[in-house]
């Protein structure tokens, strides 16, 4: 048995990234759902403006059958911020959620990965765990479980305290998200992780690797993030070892593959999700572990 492995959407997306403008794939979305299913994948993730793009031209339930026709079982939709914001900002913020919670549940996405943001000064760990317990409650109303992860660069900026927003709700909709890249980048070890993390909180993981930089400023790290991650085992992050480490702590869901880069997203799709496929695969081997 081999590890089931999702297609994060960026690692599909082709010529794309975070933050730009218009985050659309450039790839038309039957030639990507296909690429990606010819080159072995388990999951597809797709992003906030590629759903609405697929909503408004083929619809959801074409979509839905299209990544089901081909053999793809899970689904993941991301990314969920701004749900703290208050005032002003309130209706874009609800227009997201509801967006992206209409996405999750006519396609069975298995979970809507949430975010925190970009941040220069954090807000009150108290208001985000607030905030976050309304979030929950109106997930589970919905069905839908939510995979927080702590970028570094956040408000939310390590995993502890993403544990302690998570763990503020004891609703099962409350869940983490695990991204190598954040954990390391935040400093813990991967041990110190695994036996922190609550593994019934645990929601979804993801693989990937990169460099270390040393007296990085928060620019730094958000250009780190967006264009120089690299394929799992090709870095400095021990996937290998984090990959260990989270099965012997239970973990034994499916696992994100997410590559970030400019080299990566300047290749031909097929080329960039054989690599990262394949170079994950290799991970899992030296590991002698089997997810599923």
């Amino acid at each position: 048995m081999t590890p089931q492995l999702i297609a994060t959407c960026w690692t599909s997306a082709g010529d794309t990234a975070p933050m730009r403008a218009d985050e659309r794939s450039p790839i038309p979305i039957a030639e990507r759902i296909a690429v990606i299913a010819e080159t072995g994948w388990d999951g597809i993730g797709l992003v906030h403006a590629d759903l609405i793009d697929a909503r408004d031209t083929i619809g959801y339930e074409a979509l839905s059958r299209m990544i089901r026709d081909v053999g793809i079982d899970i689904v993941e939709v991301e990314f969920l911020n701004d749900w703290w914001v208050t005032g002003s900002e309130r209706a874009a913020a609800d227009q997201l959620k509801a967006e992206l919670f209409e996405a999750a549940t006519a396609l069975g996405a298995r979970h809507v990965k949430v975010g925190a943001g970009l941040a220069e000064e954090p807000l009150p760990l108290s208001t985000l765990k607030a905030a976050f317990v309304d979030l929950a409650a109106e997930a589970q109303d919905a069905g839908i479980r939510l995979a927080l992860e702590a970028p570094p660069f956040s408000h939310i900026r390590t995993t502890r305290e993403a544990v302690e927003v998570v763990t503020a709700s004891d609703s099962p909709s409350a869940g983490l998200m695990i991204d190598i890249w954040h954990t390391h980048n935040n400093g813990l070890s991967h041990e110190e992780l695994w036996q922190m993390v609550p593994i019934e909180r645990v929601a979804a993981v993801e693989v990937d690797d990169g460099f270390d930089r040393h007296n990085a400023t928060i620019a730094d790290v958000v250009d780190d993030t967006i264009n120089h991650r690299t394929y799992c085992g090709r870095g400095d992050f021990g996937t290998t070892a984090f990959i260990e480490r989270a099965v012997e702590a239970g973990w034994t869901g499916p696992w994100g593959v997410e590559i970030i880069s400019h080299d990566h997203r300047v290749l031909p799709a097929a080329d960039g999700l054989r690599v990262a496929r394949d170079t994950a695969l290799e991970c899992f081997a030296a590991a002698a572990v089997v997810g599923s």
